[in-house]
């Protein structure tokens, strides 16, 4: 049927073309507002897209050969992940038998989120005679960690591995399947204490993940939706964690410190542990010393310096440092060397004030301070262990 003006009405195809056209003159018209009031590309710190891609094994992994801008509100790095998939510099696979070599697995803060690409404790610890290769991944359990040591780790020999068990998150991400972005394995631990595997093959949605790059690709370069995301973050909290936000929150607290945790919280507690230890074997079938460095949540290195606090926590029945007892405990059975970082950041932090603390106040991360703290305690540990390489028995 025709119109008054005698012309056939438009067609669905016309009518969505306009739609289109309307949505990405609207974008533009965005996009050039949101640069001329000032705002400018700034990766959004919250989204681990950036540097990660799907894996069918472990749920995600660094993408190789990437570089960036990294970071947020409270920082501005740049980020290399090398053609092996590794923060850091490249090292070949064949030995060197004349350096050590030490595999390091952790998460985001092993990764090094927050600080430059020669500033995280691994790229520290690399040197003339010694090689790190960092297996780190942003926001890795430590199951997915022992799926690393499995399929990546043993290939490249190492001397020592060394696992950075972040208590901050590490217990949570031990016994929950991911998000709907980047789905992840998880281990049940067997009445008789063997681990077994789960949601392994990886399930990935293609659509989604076609989405997800899209949207990765438009962040790398658009000012308005780096805005959008930058004004979507709370900032309502200047101190999250710590004693002012332990008394604007009613006193939260997870059951773990507790003397009776829930059910899920000491499962996951258990859950940690047991994976470590599992870790701790598989690195000595390799051939390799395992070290485990436990590192604490920002607010535990604020209660170690607030004496007040602590005789708070007490008498609500709270251990501020039930979990690395715990672990510590765990992995002492098995004869692994274990470094707590409680105590050696807190001493630092007491007399670093403002700026150079070893924590970001909201990030929760380890500043260049913090990592430099980390690096000079596993030093000496590092170096009483032999630089030559285990020879590995064939089969």
């Amino acid at each position: 049927m025709a119109n008054r003006t005698g012309s056939p009405p438009p067609t669905l195809r016309a009518k969505l073309g306009l739609v289109l056209l309307g949505l990405l003159l609207g974008f533009a018209i965005g996009e050039a507002t949101a640069r001329v009031v000032g705002f400018e590309y700034r990766p959004h710190m919250r989204n681990r897209v950036y540097f990660a891609e799907p894996d069918p094994y472990r749920g995600w992994r660094n993408r190789p050969g990437i570089a960036g801008p990294y970071g947020g509100d409270e920082f501005l790095t740049w980020v290399t992940i090398n053609d092996a998939g590794q923060r850091g510099p490249s090292h070949p696979v064949e030995r060197d038998p004349a350096k050590q070599r030490i595999a390091l697995l952790g998460d985001s803060q092993a990764w090094g989120d927050g600080v430059g690409d020669d500033e995280t404790f691994a790229a520290l610890l690399d040197g003339p005679t010694t090689e790190v290769v960092n297996f780190a991944v942003l926001g890795y359990g430590t199951d997915q960690q022992l799926l690393t040591l499995e399929h990546e780790v043993e290939r490249w020999n190492p001397d020592v591995v060394v696992v950075a068990a972040y208590l901050g998150n590490d217990l949570h991400d031990n016994v929950y399947a991911g998000t709907f972005q980047f789905p992840k394995p998880w281990f049940e631990v067997r009445g008789d204490g063997s681990l077994e595997p789960r949601g392994i093959p990886v399930e990935h949605s293609s659509v989604l993940q076609t989405g997800i790059e899209i949207y990765r690709a438009a962040m790398r370069s658009s000012a308005v939706l780096n805005a959008m995301a930058e004004t979507a973050v709370d900032q309502s909290d200047p101190a999250p964690g710590g004693r002012e936000g332990w008394h604007l929150r009613g006193r939260p607290m997870r059951s773990v410190f507790r003397a009776e945790p829930t059910r899920d919280d000491e499962r996951a507690l258990r859950t940690t542990a047991r994976l470590l230890t599992e870790i701790a074997r598989r690195a000595r079938a390799i051939g390799a010393v395992p070290v485990v460095v436990l590192l604490p949540d920002r607010w535990q290195v604020e209660a170690a310096n607030d004496p007040a606090w602590r005789d708070e926590l007490r008498e609500l029945g709270i251990d501020w440092r039930r979990p690395q007892k715990f672990l510590r405990r765990a992995l002492a059975a098995e004869d692994v060397d274990v470094v707590d970082a409680l105590q050696p950041l807190a001493r630092v932090s007491r007399g670093r004030p403002g700026r150079e603390r070893t924590y970001y106040p909201r990030w929760r991360h380890l500043t260049v301070v913090g990592h430099r703290v980390i690096a000079d305690v596993l030093r000496p540990r590092l170096d009483r262990i032999s630089p030559v390489a285990q020879p590995r028995q064939p089969g």
